[in-house]
């Protein structure tokens, strides 16, 4: 009887010691999955350095650049000094784009589109935004063999001379820009104001 009485025992302790080394190995790998995930950061492509990096190409261009402005219907072209280029794109690099100083601000969603064979980074906003940001959206995309990427597309609301209006700016890496604004009315009607093309590159 008393053998039984041990054997009983030490199975007890047996199963109990199995049962706290499967828990805390448990507790262990959640912490660590937890830690994980509290350390990883989010971080966004930046646009502004991107832009700000092509922009110093314009220094060395071979080439004289072309400006095709174009208001209701009617384009006009005009050739331009290399020392022209940036003033007239400074909409691409403002507000700042960086990898971490918009993410309480946006979400970040990838998609490969096959079709036009890119992957698209695609920035939506997450919350209400504070005056100072007037982005309203924006897509990256990149050549999914090469990585590099190959087009930025943002759209801002801006608010010029008590006039809303939405800024379209495209960026063709190494090619050409292009800025169109449209002018939104209170009755929910919209118009192209101008867009304007500013090529570097003609051989494509």
């Amino acid at each position: 009887m008393k053998k039984l009485f041990f054997i009983l025992i030490a199975a007890i302790c047996f199963f109990s010691c199995s049962s706290k080394k499967t828990t805390d190995a448990t507790a262990q790998s959640n912490a660590g999955d937890s830690t994980n995930t509290d350390t990883a950061t989010a971080s966004f492509f930046p646009v502004t350095s991107f832009i700000k990096g092509q922009m110093l190409q314009f220094d060395s261009l071979l080439i004289t650049p072309m400006r095709i402005l174009t208001i209701q219907g009617k384009a006009d072209s005009q050739w331009l000094k290399r020392e022209q280029l940036k003033p007239l794109l400074q909409a691409f690099t403002t507000p700042e784009i960086n990898e971490t100083n918009l993410i309480k601000f946006f979400k970040e969603s990838k998609f490969n589109d096959q079709t036009i064979n890119a992957v698209t980074l695609s920035y939506e906003p997450i919350t209400n935004l504070p005056d100072s940001i007037n982005l309203a959206t924006w897509n990256v995309y990149v050549n999914p063999k090469t990585g590099n990427v190959t087009k930025v597309y943002i759209v801002k609301n801006i608010v010029d001379n008590n006039r809303h209006i939405t800024q379209q700016l495209t960026w063709q890496t190494g090619k050409f820009a292009e800025i169109t604004e449209i002018l939104n009315t209170p009755n929910g009607k919209s118009s192209l104001l101008n867009q304007q093309k500013i090529i570097w590159d003609f051989d494509n």
